[in-house]
């Protein structure tokens, strides 16, 4: 038989699962809430309709935002090849999901010819989907990196692009060359995709629109709200309802 394994994710609010890696390469797909996945070179917002994957030996810790329920199923290295050596978060389509899910369930009974064509089918199915715009990069720079990280963990954090550039020891300048250069968003963009993909994890737990744009660093609801709008399609209300 294919050796692999199939986990059934359910995890209450703030779960946090250390920093590890598997020898196995592993995909994560979620039907309730969220988790923030962080890895070496960056951080991730896996929420349902998404599909993610680490590739072996990929270090990451993950933190469960709001009641969580999903699956998480290890290949073997050798049937890795194919896939992305560095962590891909993508847009699942049913199809997608629904590979995943007969995979997940092994008590069906599959024959080995069966589920080595069904994980062929699946590996091509994620390599074409399209990537999901939950993602951010961290500068690998240690000085801009503090900068991200401190973004990250007080994203309501509302000092001028000078100020946290000195306290790294750069100048405002460098630190846009090297935000730039290195996440490929200008310093502005990113810590407005931090924010963004940060107050994803208020709404998760079920905290008030209101609320999750004040706690992230947000002035007022509208603004949040016509932000959010803008990079994801949908309001902040709705945007777990849809993605299920």
């Amino acid at each position: 038989m294919t050796p692999f394994h199939a986990t059934r994710l359910e995890h209450d609010n703030r779960t946090q699962t250390p920093s590890h890696h598997h020898a196995e390469g592993q995909f994560y797909w979620l039907t309730k809430g969220m988790i923030s996945l962080i890895t070496p070179g960056g951080q991730w917002a896996l929420t349902p309709g998404c599909a993610g994957w680490l590739p072996p030996g990929c270090f990451h810790q993950s933190v469960a935002c709001g009641e969580i329920q999903g699956w998480s199923l290890l290949l073997p290295p050798d049937l890795c090849d194919a896939m992305p050596g560095e962590p891909t978060l993508v847009t699942a389509d049913d199809f997608l999901t629904a590979l995943l899910a007969r995979l997940a369930r092994r008590g069906q009974g599959d024959s080995e010819a069966v589920r080595l064509r069904l994980i062929g089918v699946l590996l091509d199915a994620f390599l074409q989907s399209p990537t999901a715009a939950l993602q951010l990069l961290l500068p690998v720079d240690k000085r801009a990196r503090t900068v991200a990280q401190q973004l990250l963990a007080h994203p309501d954090d509302d000092r001028r692009q000078a100020d946290l550039a000195a306290c790294a020891g750069l100048s405002g300048r460098t630190l846009s060359r090297l935000f730039i250069g290195q996440t490929g968003l200008t310093f502005a963009r990113w810590r407005q995709q931090a924010r963004i993909l940060r107050s994803l994890e208020g709404l998760a737990a079920g905290l008030p629109v209101a609320q999750v744009a004040a706690q992230y660093g947000y002035d007022n609801t509208s603004a949040y709200i016509a932000v959010f709008r803008q990079r994801f399609g949908v309001t902040p209300g709705i945007y777990f309802l849809s993605a299920r």
